[in-house]
């Protein structure tokens, strides 16, 4: 929070949301200090729904995503990203990455940065439907700061409130996983853009480990859903077997679960049939595309 409010020049609006954490850490009292809306869950419910949530919250025209682990270095990155988002309403940003790690003293401290533009989606036949990041630039004879890429990654997400509603969020996930996966199909179906900025960057202190429980199963049910809501046969074909070699069980679990949900998927795929503008096929070659580039190198 630190960070944000000593890098905007505007006044941002920051939400801070404790996913029933038990940590001990007084959130609440960071919160009030630096003049923050605080919500508390007492049952944990994921990233995903916090991110609706936080977005269906959200009193301003446009949001941005934030783990809570994160860094800022640009002054005025807020009216810069509001400036792009005015001029690209349909769709969802995100920027440069800077790792970051803690030393033994608990200083953080910033690892070597690799060039990277965005990410990519993992649809090969023995693939699990994943991001990865790309190292490959989509487009390097353009000289804009903002490019089309083919997969958001990074954690720092922006974008309309508007455009997220109508793209319906991240309805339909569980606790954690599939975020960026479901928001760029979403993006690319309905005929808007996910876009890079490539000089903006974030710091990012990725974990090593989970401080709380995550399940296979509902990993895998975020999988099996966005498959079933957008792809094709071939792609929900190899991903369903690929979970079942890895995880027989835990694929069982997660098939049970999509069963349970399915008036749920069967209404989103009436709405998405409703409102898609452009055939997921082209999406999936684009992806891998980029992956064959990026791992030829």
């Amino acid at each position: 929070m630190l960070s944000i409010k000593s890098t905007a020049t505007g006044n941002p609006c920051i939400l801070l949301i404790n996913d029933a954490s038990t940590d001990g850490y007084d959130y609440e009292r960071i919160a009030k200090e630096e003049e923050c809306l605080y919500i508390l869950n007492e049952e944990r419910k994921g990233v995903a729904a916090l991110r609706d949530l936080g977005i269906g919250l959200c009193s301003t025209d446009y949001f941005l995503l934030l783990d809570g682990h994160m860094r800022f270095y640009e002054s005025g990155w807020d009216e810069r990203l509001i400036k792009l988002l005015q001029r690209h309403p349909e769709c969802i940003l995100c920027g440069q990455t800077r790792k970051l790690e803690k030393d033994g003293s608990g200083n953080v401290i910033s690892l070597e940065h690799r060039t990277c533009y965005g990410a990519y989606i993992e649809m090969g036949s023995d693939g699990l439907f994943k991001t990865s990041w790309c190292y490959t630039n989509p487009q390097p004879a353009n000289n804009d700061t903002c490019v089309e890429i083919a997969c958001i990654l990074g954690a720092a997400y922006a974008g309309s409130k508007d455009f997220w509603l109508r793209l319906h969020g991240l309805s339909g996930l569980m606790y954690y996983g599939g975020d960026e996966e479901l928001l760029s199909t979403k993006v690319w179906s309905i005929g808007g853009k996910c876009l890079l900025v490539k000089d903006w960057m974030t710091g990012h202190i990725y974990r090593s480990s989970f401080p709380y429980e995550v399940q296979s199963k509902e990993l895998f049910y975020n999988k099996l859903l966005i498959v079933e809501l957008f792809y094709p046969y071939k792609v929900k074909r190899n991903l369903f077997l690929n979970i079942q070699k890895q995880c027989h069980t835990a694929f069982e679990e997660a098939y049970e679960l999509l069963r349970k949900n399915y008036s749920f998927v069967k209404e989103e795929k009436m709405y998405w049939r409703s409102i898609s503008k452009r055939p997921i096929d082209d999406f999936v070659q684009r992806n891998i595309d980029l992956e064959h580039s990026c791992t030829s190198k």
